[in-house]
C-alpha cells in the first residue's frame, strides 16, 4: 500500500513539474508583439490582472486604433477617471466580446468604449481578422470558462483553427526558439517599469496633409457592417445592458474614413440608444484640435500627441455627461512616472534644439554615446558646452589653429559614469553596458557601434546615440551640425 502511495505521490509531483514546464515554455515562446519601437502591446494583458477588483470606471475595446488613441493615465490625470485599455491589433468584435466578458469577471465599469473599425470588412477572413491577431488577443487571457468559450467559438467559426494551438502555443511557436530575444524573458520586468494601463504609444509623426472627410447630416450610400460582426456588436450591447454599463462607440481620425460607415453607425447607434462619436466628422474633429500632420502616426493611427487630444476630449464627455471621475487611486497615482517617462521618450526623438536635447539626456534609463566628426567645434556654443558638462563630462571641445585637423572626441555616459577622450590621435573605446549584456565601440570620427552594428549618423558635427537600457534598443540617433551656426539636427 505504502509502495503504491509513494508511486502516486511521485506521479503527482512529476505531473506538476511537467505542467509548470509547459506553462513556462508557453510564456517564453509566445511573441511579444509591438506596434512600434516604444512598447510591447502584450503589456496590456500582463498588467490588467494586477488591477484591484471593481476599481475601473471605463474599459476600452477594439483594434489598434483604440489601443493607440485612448490613454488611461492621461484621462486619470485630467479627470480622475480610472480606465484600462484592452484593445489590441486587428481586434475583431468577436474577440472584443470575449475580452469584455473576461473584464467583467474582475471589473464593473460604468462605461465601455469601443472603436468601430473592425465592424466593417477589412479582409477575407471569417473573423474579419488574421489568425495571429486572434492568438495575440487570446493567448494572454487567463484560463477560465470565458477563455474556453472564446477558443471554442473561434474554432467553430473558423474551421482552419484548432483548439490545440491555443492549449499548447509552444507547439505553434516551436520555431521561435532560434528567434528568442531578451524581451521574451523580461516581459514582466518591462511591464513593471512601464504600466500604461494598456495604452500603446506611437511616437512618429506622419507629416502628410489630411482633412476630415464628412460632416454631420450628409446623405449618401451606407456601408454595411459584416453580419457576423454586427451580431457580436449586438451581443456586446446586450452584455453591457445586463451589467448596467453604458456602451459608447467611437471612430478615431483616419484618412481612409468612410462616410458610408459613418451613416451606418449613426443609424445603429440611434436605433439602440448608444452614444456614437466619430472624430472624422468635421465639427467633432475641429473641437479636438486634431491636426493630421502632427497628430497622426500614419494614415490610420494617432500618435501620442493626437491621442492626448482625443483622450482629453473624450474624458471631458465622460466626466460631464456620465458623471465619472474625481477619483484618487494609488493604482493610477503610482503609474504617473511610467507615463511621464514614455512621454519623454516620444518627445526626445523629435527635439531639434541641441541644448534642450542634451539636458534631456540626464536620465538613468539612457546610455549616451557622443562622437564628433569634422569641424564639429567651429560653431559649438558655450551654452552647449555647459549643458554637456552638467551631464558629468569635462568637455574640452575646442580647435587648435596651429593644426590642420580638429581634435578627435568621443564620450560615453552610462550607469552614472562618464568616459571621455579628446586628442589629435584617432582612438577607439570598447566596452559594455547593462551589466555586460550590450557591447559598444566608439571612435572620435563619428562612429558608434552597438552590438557590432553601426548606429551613428556619422555626419559632420556631434553625433549622439541614445540607447534605452530598459527597452534594450537604440532610442534615437541624431547629428547636430555644430560646424554651422544653426546647429541643425539631422535624423
Amino acid at each position: 500500500m505504502r509502495k503504491h502511495l509513494g508511486f502516486a505521490g511521485r506521479s503527482v509531483v512529476f505531473l506538476c513539474i511537467l505542467c509548470l514546464c509547459i506553462m513556462i515554455t508557453n510564456q517564453v515562446t509566445m511573441p511579444k508583439i509591438c506596434y512600434d519601437e516604444m512598447l510591447s502591446t502584450t503589456l496590456s494583458y500582463v498588467n490588467f490582472y494586477e488591477i484591484k477588483k471593481d476599481t475601473t470606471d471605463v474599459i476600452f475595446l477594439g483594434s489598434s486604433l483604440a489601443a493607440t488613441s485612448c490613454i488611461p493615465q492621461e484621462m486619470y490625470d485630467l479627470y480622475g477617471i480610472r480606465s484600462y485599455n484592452l484593445a489590441s491589433e486587428k481586434q475583431s468584435p468577436v474577440i472584443s466580446y470575449y475580452w469584455l466578458k473576461e473584464a467583467l469577471r474582475y471589473q464593473s465599469p460604468q462605461v465601455v468604449v469601443m472603436d468601430c473599425n473592425y465592424l466593417f470588412q477589412t479582409n477575407d477572413e471569417v473573423l474579419n481578422t488574421t489568425e495571429d491577431a486572434i492568438w495575440r488577443a487570446i493567448d494572454y487571457m487567463r484560463w477560465s470558462p470565458v477563455k474556453l468559450e472564446a477558443i471554442r467559438t473561434v474554432c467553430e467559426l473558423d474551421e482552419e483553427q484548432s483548439f490545440g494551438s491555443y492549449l499548447f502555443p509552444n507547439i505553434r511557436y516551436h520555431e521561435r526558439w532560434a528567434e528568442l530575444t531578451e524581451e521574451d524573458f523580461r516581459l514582466a520586468k518591462i511591464a513593471e517599469e512601464y504600466d500604461l494601463k494598456g495604452y500603446s504609444p506611437l511616437a512618429g509623426q506622419w507629416g502628410g496633409k489630411g482633412s476630415v472627410p464628412y460632416q454631420e447630416g450628409m446623405i449618401g450610400k451606407e456601408t454595411a457592417m459584416l453580419p457576423l460582426m454586427e451580431r457580436y456588436l449586438d451581443q456586446i450591447v446586450e452584455l453591457c445592458r445586463q451589467e448596467e454599463s453604458t456602451l459608447v462607440l467611437i471612430n478615431v481620425p483616419q484618412l481612409h474614413a468612410d462616410a458610408g460607415k459613418y451613416q451606418t453607425m449613426q443609424k445603429y447607434a440611434q436605433k439602440h440608444g448608444i452614444p456614437f462619436y466619430d472624430f472624422n466628422e468635421k465639427t467633432l474633429c475641429d473641437a479636438t484640435g486634431y491636426d493630421f500632420a502632427t497628430d497622426s502616426y500614419d494614415a490610420a493611427h494617432t500618435n501620442l500627441w493626437g491621442a492626448q487630444k482625443l483622450t482629453a476630449y473624450l474624458g471631458g464627455i465622460l466626466a460631464k455627461e456620465y458623471e465619472i471621475g474625481g477619483n484618487t487611486d494609488e493604482q493610477w497615482e503610482n503609474t504617473k512616472a511610467s507615463y511621464a517617462a514614455i512621454r519623454k521618450d516620444c518627445e526626445l526623438i523629435h527635439m531639434t534644439d541641441i541644448d534642450t536635447y542634451i539636458e534631456a539626456l540626464r536620465d538613468d534609463r539612457y546610455s549616451v554615446f557622443l562622437s564628433a566628426k569634422g569641424a564639429y567645434a567651429a560653431a559649438l556654443k558655450d551654452s552647449t558646452v555647459q549643458k554637456l558638462r552638467q551631464t558629468g563630462l569635462e568637455v574640452a571641445l575646442q580647435t587648435d589653429d596651429s593644426k590642420e585637423d580638429f581634435y578627435c572626441y568621443y564620450a560615453v555616459l552610462s550607469d552614472g559614469h562618464a568616459e571621455e577622450y579628446i586628442g589629435y590621435e584617432q582612438r577607439a573605446c570598447g566596452g559594455s553596458i547593462r551589466d555586460g549584456r550590450t557591447t559598444f565601440e566608439i571612435t572620435g570620427d563619428g562612429s558608434v557601434l552597438i552590438d557590432g552594428e553601426e548606429v551613428s549618423k556619422q555626419k559632420e558635427g556631434l553625433n549622439i546615440v541614445v540607447y534605452h537600457n530598459i527597452k534594450n534598443k537604440v532610442l534615437d540617433s541624431v547629428c547636430f551640425d555644430t560646424s554651422t551656426e544653426d546647429n541643425t539636427a539631422d535624423r
